[in-house]
């Protein structure tokens, strides 16, 4: 017999690992990018640019840097939480540890909108999108915890 929340809890899995290997992946061009922005933020007009909005170059590459950190290490948890999932999918034993990394998921997505919020471009639609999966990963594993 099936443990409660052990359906829900490899469904969102498989799904978190599909989000997280496209994350990577946006992710890389992220780093792409931004290796690019370094590259030029000493042209001049671009310096200007930053000044005339009350900020430098350094800064904004500073920002960015931060921002791929972020988007790396959280695309690499996703994909860690979801194997993680599958592997132990209907082990009530291993739900602490599921529940934990859930939570690590929620809590890297809600900094990645903090960031985002003070970039200027927060959605409150996207986090709620984003908070999705990992919420639904949590509430399957607290399930699959209440059946040890």
């Amino acid at each position: 017999m099936e443990q409660n929340g052990s359906k829900l809890v490899k469904v969102i899995s498989i799904l978190m690992i599909i989000g997280g290997i496209v994350s990577a992946i946006v992710s890389l061009i992220s780093v792409a990018g931004a290796g690019l922005i370094t590259a030029v933020s000493g042209d001049a007009k671009l310096q200007q640019a930053a000044t005339e909005a009350g900020t430098s170059m350094g800064t904004v590459t500073a920002f960015i840097w931060i921002s791929v950190i972020i988007m790396v290490i959280s695309a690499i948890i996703e994909i860690i939480a979801g194997v993680k999932g599958i592997k132990n999918w209907d082990n009530p034993a291993a739900a602490q540890s599921l529940v934990r990394i859930g939570i690590v998921c929620v809590a890297l997505t809600i900094i990645g909108s903090i960031i985002a919020a003070i970039g200027g471009s927060f959605s409150i639609i996207s986090l709620i999108f984003s908070l999705v999966l990992p919420v639904l990963y949590i509430i399957g594993a607290v399930k699959l915890k209440n059946n040890g």
